[in-house]
């Protein structure tokens, strides 16, 4: 077993997430479901990055997340913490790196992007599970609410999954009456992402102790 820190696990979490986004987004096959809604919606209003987009979608989903549960914990707001440090790298990505400036035409190297996204989109979204703070407010409301309704978190991730891309394809169909990020990978995405983040969570990162630097906070997330 090797030893890592859970802060140092968290900032590698939020950088493979916005670097797998930006690489899905160049590939243009599709893009994650749970990306679609945000990534449409700064599609449709130019003044919008997808990070600004992001927020608003992550708001929405806290409030929603709040009132199933039925209470209200500042502890809660880890997670929108987390879906903002996100959203921000995604867009700070985008503007430093060339790779994430160009229209890619090679349809094999789109491919290759895509699937290389889609892996590291999985494995981030892995390592948020298996740190103290809260993962993005996508990933935290199926780990808890997979938690209280006692069902598989596999399942519930790919049914959350599903939802979110019969809401994708509604807002994309009413607002460019068009698919615009919806396409294959978006299809494949819905089906295999609940699959791989558990593959990476019990096959690879099973194989790694994690350390937490501020105890205090991490009893506090754990307890709360």
């Amino acid at each position: 077993m090797y030893k890592i820190s859970s802060e140092l696990l968290y900032v590698f979490a939020i950088l493979l997430l916005g670097f797998g986004v930006n690489l899905m987004s160049i590939a243009d096959c599709g893009m994650s479901m749970i990306v679609c809604p945000a990534y449409i919606i700064s599609q449709k209003y130019n003044h919008l990055t997808y990070g600004q987009a992001e927020y608003l979608v992550a708001g929405f989903l806290f409030v929603i997340f709040c009132i199933i549960l039925r209470k209200f914990r500042l502890a809660y707001l880890s997670s929108f913490i987390t879906g903002f440090l996100y959203a921000t790298t995604a867009d700070i990505l985008k503007f430093i790196l060339p790779i994430f400036q160009v229209t890619i035409s090679s349809l094999v190297i789109r491919m290759i992007c895509f699937f290389l996204g889609m892996m590291i989109s999985a494995l981030a979204v892995a390592m948020f599970y298996e740190t103290y703070f809260y993962p993005q407010i996508y990933d935290f409301f199926c780990k808890v609410l997979s938690k209280k309704y006692k069902i598989s978190l596999k399942l519930f991730k790919t049914c959350f999954d599903c939802t979110f891309l019969m809401i994708s394809l509604f807002m994309s169909l009413i607002l460019f009456n068009d698919f615009v990020g919806i396409g294959l990978g978006t299809i494949i995405m819905a089906i295999c992402n609940g699959a791989l983040i558990q593959f990476f969570r019990t096959k690879v990162l099973s194989h790694f102790i994690y350390i937490p630097r501020f105890k205090k906070l991490s009893y506090y997330l754990n307890n709360a």
